[in-house]
């Protein structure tokens, strides 16, 4: 038997909805493909991954009619607890599969379920930190990690138990781009060196054309098309998007000031030190850096999520202390880079209308309000649904209206495109660049390089917890040495997005 995966899906539902999530699949992945799959939000690319580990229909309660075979083996025969014997799974936000308290638990957390010697669950939690580019993480606590040191200590935990197949739901989400090339590079090395087949949901499957030697197209529920990495490239060479220009505006009165600010999480990890920075009104400040340089730390501050252990802060000319958070706050719309952290009602118009609500505004301005802001985000046609049945980048959408429903002065963003293909980001982005062209503040943290040069007016570099460049976006090229230092390279980040 030399496939890795035999997929014969006539379709798959979820009773009582009716609709297909998946369809008409027909898909043989041979032992030693590495396959990126790709397509539109909701296009079923992680409901197939769900099929193949076989939680769409043990744990998600689906109805499939057809098979799934995996090294051999019906999914239907093998129950989930054992799937881990042929599958590596990690899912699309670390945060859901985090169980310990500590790194080293994590990572030991599956191994020590496969009745390997205590030396043996050592040796590859070790192995797999090193690998990762964690060594040294070992006692830290999962709840102190950066969303990247996040993504690496799950797939740490993943890889340690060595199976044979690796299903991978978008793993470089939360990565800088370092992180991103170090991780597709050890990936690389497991497929030609180890034998072990990949497959992994990429919504910016260019990414890892490199690697790849199949590239699978979903939409409606189906694979519509399969094609080459080159095949893929050339097609996205030959189009473009357009990205809107920020707005340029004067800066107004300062919004957020920060003055000699330190915080130290419990586990003593430093998370920002003597951080001194002012958010004036009309600003869009792009907050950028590697992983773990402090930037989600910094705006968690700003929104008084954390409490400073020296300095000051205050916003709108307020300090930001207890007594004050609530009124403060409801002025700041904070948007996680976890949707899943802030929506919490059953149907996606309730998670939109909550604000208002809370507002005791008349009942016939908030549908207006709601069917409005869904309209403008592309959910209007999912009002009456689960927010949980949404796709990841619908998710997201879902939470930047539910702040932008109540017309806040400042939305701060903690990579707001996370997981989202480039349409879907765009999409975000132009509706975080029409709340700034009102005249109002945006503090955005992200990874995407070229994303932050296209709408930003000011760049925030953090390097070692400390804000170590900032300077307006226009700059940022005459300022290329002194981002380099602290590993940002702008100038090859823009010229890899022009190319595709």
């Amino acid at each position: 038997m030399n496939d890795s995966v035999r997929l014969n899906i006539e379709s798959l539902t979820f009773p009582p909805e009716t609709a297909d999530v998946l369809k008409n699949i027909d898909l043989t992945v041979a032992r030693g493909d590495f396959i990126a799959i790709t397509g539109d939000a909701a296009s079923g690319k992680s409901m197939l991954l769900h099929s193949i580990t076989g939680a769409a229909v043990e744990f998600f309660n689906g109805e499939l009619q057809g098979t799934v075979r995996v090294m051999g083996h019906d999914v239907a025969d093998i129950p989930l607890t054992r799937m881990c014997d042929h599958v590596g799974y990690m899912m699309q936000e670390p945060q859901n599969q985090i169980v310990n308290i500590t790194v080293a638990d994590e990572v030991a957390f599956g191994v020590a379920n496969m009745n390997l010697s205590l030396n043996e669950i050592k040796k590859r939690t070790s192995a797999s930190l090193r690998f990762v580019g964690l060594d040294g993480f070992e006692g830290r606590s999962t709840d102190g990690l950066s969303g990247g040191q996040a993504q690496r200590a799950v797939l740490a935990g993943v890889l340690a138990m060595e199976t044979p197949l690796l299903i991978l739901d978008q793993p470089t989400a939360e990565l800088d781009e370092k992180g991103k090339q170090e991780l597709f590079a050890r990936l690389k090395y497991l497929n030609k060196e180890k034998g072990v087949t990949v497959v992994m949901v990429m919504d910016r499957a260019t990414d890892i054309l490199a690697y790849s030697n199949r590239i699978l197209i979903m939409g409606g529920g189906e694979i519509i098309e399969e094609c080459s990495p080159d095949e893929y490239r050339k097609r996205l060479c030959a189009k473009s998007t357009p990205r809107l220009s920020p707005a340029k505006k004067p800066a107004g009165s300062t919004n957020i000031e920060l003055r000699d600010v330190s915080f130290t999480y419990d586990d003593g990890f430093v998370g920002c030190e003597n951080i001194d920075i002012s958010i004036n009104e009309g600003d869009f400040a792009g907050i950028v850096g590697i992983n773990g340089s402090g930037k989600t730390t910094l705006i968690k501050l700003m929104e008084g999520l954390l409490k400073p252990e020296s300095g000051s802060i205050e916003v709108f000319n307020t300090p930001l202390i207890k007594k004050n958070l609530s009124a403060l706050r409801s002025r700041i719309g904070f948007l996680f880079q976890n949707p899943d952290l802030q929506i919490f009602a059953t149907t996606v118009k309730d998670e939109v209308a909550f604000t208002l609500k809370m507002r005791k505004l008349p009942a016939e301005d908030i549908r207006e309000k709601v069917q409005g802001i869904l309209t403008e985000v592309g959910l209007a046609s999912y009002a009456d649904v689960h927010p949980q049945r949404l796709s990841r980048s619908q998710r997201q959408k879902l939470a930047v209206a539910s702040i932008l429903v109540g017309d806040p002065d400042i939305i701060i963003a903690d990579e707001p495109t996370s997981g989202l293909d480039e349409n879907q980001s765009i999409l975000i982005m132009d509706l975080l660049a029409d709340f700034h062209r009102k005249g109002k503040t945006v503090v955005l943290v992200t990874h995407d390089l070229p994303l932050a040069r296209s709408y930003t007016t000011r760049i925030v570099a953090m390097h070692e917890h400390r804000v170590a460049v900032d300077i307006p976006t226009e700059e940022t090229f005459s300022h290329g040495s002194a981002l380099k230092r602290i590993g940002l390279d702008f100038q090859r980040e823009e010229l890899a997005n022009d190319l595709g």
